[in-house]
């Protein structure tokens, strides 16, 4: 049984991590989250979502092909699109992308306004990205109303 206290503790950890902000998608199925935690700017997360920025976002296809942890930074040659770039004028200066799971999926995604990500961050980040994907295996077996209570734990 997914709790959906545990997962309302686990995303505030990942809160307190840092004064960053994030998205993470769990369990991606079909190139599609089965669960999606945002804590971006809503300016952004409209911006991204009605120009269809996932589909050329390099820092998404990374982590579709890759598991482990990448910095944005390293990511600005295969950024065609300049997404990072306009990820950037919505305050999201400096980030990393965590990719976790083999046969389920987990992206994390993590961003900071002003200053670069630490390694001790982006470790404890990864830490309890592992045990989200872990808390919320079967997810993808709930009914739509099932996940709706689990969806809505993003604003909390």
């Amino acid at each position: 049984m997914i709790n959906a206290i545990t997962i309302r503790e686990l995303l505030q950890r990942l809160r307190d991590v840092s004064d960053w902000t994030f998205a993470v998608g769990l369990h991606i199925r079909f190139a599609n989250p089965t669960l999606l935690y945002q804590t971006y700017p809503q300016s952004w997360i409209d911006y991204y979502n009605d120009n269809g920025l996932v589909f050329v976002d390099p820092t998404v296809q990374w982590a579709v092909l890759n598991a482990g942890v990448c910095d944005w930074s390293d990511l600005v040659d295969q950024d065609t699109n300049n997404v990072l770039g306009q990820a950037a004028d919505f305050g999201l200066r400096h980030g990393k992308v965590v990719a976790i799971g083999k046969d389920s999926r987990t992206f994390g995604f993590f961003a900071h306004s002003s200053r670069l990500i630490t390694c001790a961050e982006i470790e404890a980040a990864k830490m309890i990205l592992e045990e989200l994907h872990e808390k919320t295996q079967g997810v993808t077996q709930l009914s739509e109303n099932e996940l709706v209570p689990l969806r809505d734990l993003s604003g909390s």
